[in-house]
């Protein structure tokens, strides 16, 4: 029937047909009314059908198209007030997960063109399962790996305060960076690296320094997968003595690395260009680091030097709160070398410049591109290295290095190729001390 045909019939139609037509659209409860014909006893019956359809249509509207629905065939219904909010959060959620979509799509393709522009727990709260697991896939690791990363935990020592707390006979390895250059992760791999595939003890010294930290660093690789330690506000100098061998040799070497805090480059940078941009709470922190400094400078222990620059945080021009750039500090204390220019006059051995993240690196001739990276962005620092070890008649090496692959900033399959790279200069340059009792006697 059409339309004119229930206002024609409206007399002859019972309850039940006249709810048919209005139910399907086809005419309203008003259009019979204003014909004058539509009784009120059957506008009564009418109107209860329609209240149990009103009621029977809602309860089974649950998606937007119901509600819709809903409300065109009933717009006076008794639900209508609700069905509004109801459709209304309906398409309110719809826009939210269809902008959580967008992100997500978003993201991911970020990551597929920079996979470490995000850290974990970034990844964990805008991805949905489906997806993060079919990207951990893709990438050979396990999606809980990301869902279950914690930071480890790096546990500090004191350092040394007088000449007296710097053993002798011993190497001393400075690891030179600023925040976030990479030195600590490289340091990680570097130790697990040597107590995996050599022998490593506790210093024959009476004073401990730095062990609880070293072991910090060797837990972060323990497994081939690792966590990587955050950024934190905690960027602290320490000094770890130790012995260590190849398996089956009888003499142990003895060094000690020396990781500076990356904030004493604020200090070369305030004292170069007088300004004051260290704050009180880690002045002294950094003031006690330069004491070791000095103390390990002016020692007569054999030293070497190991300054890490990171490619990729140059490349991407970061800014720290000060707004400078690691070739900022970096130029501010090549000019501090250049004016203390007995630095590496000491028994210095060798001097490298190490590139992290170097499988940032494109290209056959990594090695030639990192010079000129190097030469392009810290000319200065370089110059006065090499005029410093020309003068000293030290070694000087520009060298590669990578921990592995990284995913998330913050998770890393490692590559100990790199690591092994530094041990073996290490094997080379410092020898194995002799034990004999002559040579005990003589050094009484």
């Amino acid at each position: 029937m059409e339309k004119k045909d229930y206002i024609a019939q409206v007399q002859n139609l019972n309850a039940e047909q006249i709810v048919e037509g209005i139910f399907n659209g086809i005419i309203t409860f008003d259009e019979l009314r204003k014909t004058g014909e539509f009784d009120a006893s059957k506008q009564k019956s009418v109107k209860a059908i329609l209240k149990k359809k009103d009621d029977d249509s809602f309860a089974l509207a649950h998606t937007i198209p119901d509600l819709e629905n809903y409300l065109q065939i009933f717009p006076e219904g008794s639900n209508v007030s609700v069905a509004q909010m109801k459709l209304q959060q309906l398409q309110d959620d719809e826009k939210a997960e269809e902008r959580k979509r967008l992100e997500r799509e978003k993201m991911l393709q970020i990551i597929r063109e920079d996979i470490n522009e995000y850290a974990p727990d970034e990844i964990v709260d805008k991805l949905s399962e489906g997806d993060l697991n079919s990207l951990c896939y893709s990438l050979g690791i396990n999606a809980s790996d990301v869902k279950n990363y914690t930071q480890p935990k790096l546990n500090f020592n004191d350092i040394p305060q007088v000449e007296s707390d710097i053993p002798s006979e011993y190497t001393d390895i400075f690891f030179w960076g600023i925040p976030s250059s990479g030195k600590t992760c490289a340091l990680a791999s570097i130790l697990s690296t040597i107590e995996k595939g050599y022998v490593m003890e506790a210093p024959d010294t009476q004073k401990q320094f730095g062990s609880t930290y070293r072991t910090s660093l060797v837990n972060i690789f323990r497994n081939n997968i690792g966590n990587l330690p955050g950024r934190t506000n905690e960027d602290r100098t320490q000094y770890m003595p130790f012995l260590f061998y190849k398996r089956g040799e009888k003499n142990k070497r003895k060094i000690s690395f020396f990781e500076l805090s990356g904030e004493v480059f604020k200090y070369f940078y305030e004292v170069v260009n007088n300004s004051h941009i260290i704050n009180d709470y880690d002045r002294q922190a950094i003031e006690n680091s330069f004491r070791t400094l000095e103390l390990l400078l002016n020692s007569s222990n054999q030293k070497i030097h190991y300054f890490f620059i990171d490619y990729n945080q140059e490349t991407k021009h970061t800014e720290d709160n000060n707004g400078l750039r690691q070739s900022d500090y970096l130029g501010a204390a090549a000019i501090y070398f250049r004016d203390r220019n007995n630095i590496f006059r000491k028994k210095t051995d060798a001097v490298y410049v190490v590139v992290t993240k170097s499988d940032e690196i494109k290209g056959e001739d990594q090695i030639g591109f990192a010079k000129k990276f190097l030469q392009d962005n810290f000319g200065s620092f370089m110059e006065v290295l090499k005029n410093q070890c020309k003068r000293n008649y030290v070694d000087f090496k520009v060298k590669l290095f990578s921990i592995g692959d990284v995913y998330f900033k913050r998770i890393c399959k490692i590559d100990r190729s790199s690591s092994e790279d530094i041990i073996n200069d290490l094997l080379k340059r410092v020898k194995p001390s002799s034990n004999n009792l002559i040579r005990k006697f003589l050094n009484r």
